[in-house]
This record gives structure tokens, sequence and C-alpha cells, in this order.
């Protein structure tokens, strides 16, 4: 069973997506983005893919952020990658800087349990979307 870590900074959204993913056959890790240690939350969790909303917390885009410390740390460089925002127009300009990073997707919130889980498998299966 593949291990899905999401980070996001809204409680109810975090238990919203544990029970899709608990139901789609995911692992699931929640991590409340807003605190200090959540890359090493994200560590310690051995994901098998990240799950990240874009904007978290005060600053503009503070999971893109995260998933560039993430691809710094050696042991998650390669992890896979889904940043998900209900911002289309920074999801946008984060997908137009995707083409040199390796296993990093987007998906626009709201999304459908049936997109999450195939961005999630495609993912997984090394051939999402750059």
């Amino acid at each position: 069973m593949a291990r899905v870590t999401v980070v996001n900074d809204n409680p109810e959204f975090l238990e919203l997506v544990a029970d899709i993913l608990s139901d789609a056959r995911y692992v699931t890790t929640l991590v409340d983005g807003d605190e200090p240690d959540a890359i090493d939350r994200v560590r310690a969790s051995k994901p098998d893919v990240l799950m990240i909303d874009l904007r978290m917390g005060n600053n503009e885009l503070h999971g893109w952020e995260v998933a560039q410390q993430v691809r710094g740390d050696e042991a998650l460089a390669d992890l896979p990658i889904l940043i998900c925002s209900a911002d289309s127009r920074a999801l946008t300009r984060v997908g137009n800087h995707l083409d040199a990073t390796n296993r990093v997707a987007t998906l626009s919130k709201p999304f459908s349990i049936d997109d999450l889980c195939a961005a999630l498998d495609e993912l997984l299966n090394g051939d999402g979307p750059h």
C-alpha cells in the first residue's frame, strides 16, 4: 500500500483527504503545514508521494517553498510531489516552472476523488505530468 503524506494548514481539509485516501487504498500521514517542523515530519513519515497545498499560512506560496525544501533534502530529493490549490493563477505560475522539476504535478481545487487518485497513481507509477 502506497504511503501518502498530506501537508496542509486546514484541519478540515486534512481530515477529508485522509478519509478519501484511506478509502482509496493509501496509508496517509497528515502534517500541519504551518508547524515549524513540517519538513521533519514529512521525512519521518517516509512517504511514497507528497501532497501539498500551494498556499498555507500568511506566506503566499508557502507550499511551494516547502516543496523546494523537500527537493533540497537528499533523502527526499526524488519524492513525487502533488501540489494542490484553488488559486488557479498561482498554480499556473508554479506549473510553468515544473519543466526542470522531476515527478511534480499540479491539481486544481476543487477536485474529484477520481482526479486525485489518478494524479497520485500517475506520480507513483513514475509517468505523471512534469
